[in-house]
């Protein structure tokens, strides 16, 4: 019964880091350091699957090993971000007129942020899947199913679609 509330409890909290990213909003700390720094649904699920399979202690030292040697990456690209959304904000809210134009060489660069971001998060991701077996990944695949039909079910509950 407690892994049951376990899952549905992962699920929400997952369910609303990913409401607030799909939101424009980004959830408080993001990184290796601080919550998950990958977009989509890896930023949601590959946490709580890695948590799912059952790692042995040496799966876990690997795991902890990659994330370890990627967060330089993510916290240097992760500062960068925060600094072009500062900038961002600062030109939207100052007085006088502002054109789009004055403001895409930052959205560019806010783009450009945010690939990165997705593609060292892509990369953790491979390597992790490297150090799960088979049966591992199959039993993340299904977890992963099971969570695309709790964050459906809960959709429909919202309402949201309307």
């Amino acid at each position: 019964m407690k892994s049951g509330w376990g899952v549905v409890l992962a699920a929400v909290l997952a369910i609303g880091i990913w409401t607030a990213t799909a939101a424009g909003q980004h959830p408080g700390s993001v990184g290796p350091s601080g919550g998950s720094p990958w977009h989509g649904e890896f930023r949601m699920t590959l946490p709580l699957l890695v948590k799912g399979v059952s790692l042995t202690e040496a799966q876990q030292a690997q795991v902890k090993q990659i994330v370890a040697s990627h967060r330089p990456q993510f916290q240097g690209l992760l500062s960068q971000l925060r600094t072009a959304h500062e900038q961002l904000a600062e030109k939207l809210y100052a007085p006088g007129q502002v054109k789009a134009e004055d403001l895409a060489p930052l959205k560019e660069q806010i783009g450009q942020l945010r690939g990165q971001l997705a593609q060292e998060g892509l990369q953790v991701a491979l390597e992790i899947r490297g150090v799960l077996t088979p049966e591992q990944l199959a039993k993340a695949g299904q977890t992963r199913r099971r969570f695309n039909e709790l964050r459906a079910e809960m959709r429909g509950l919202l309402g949201a679609g309307q």
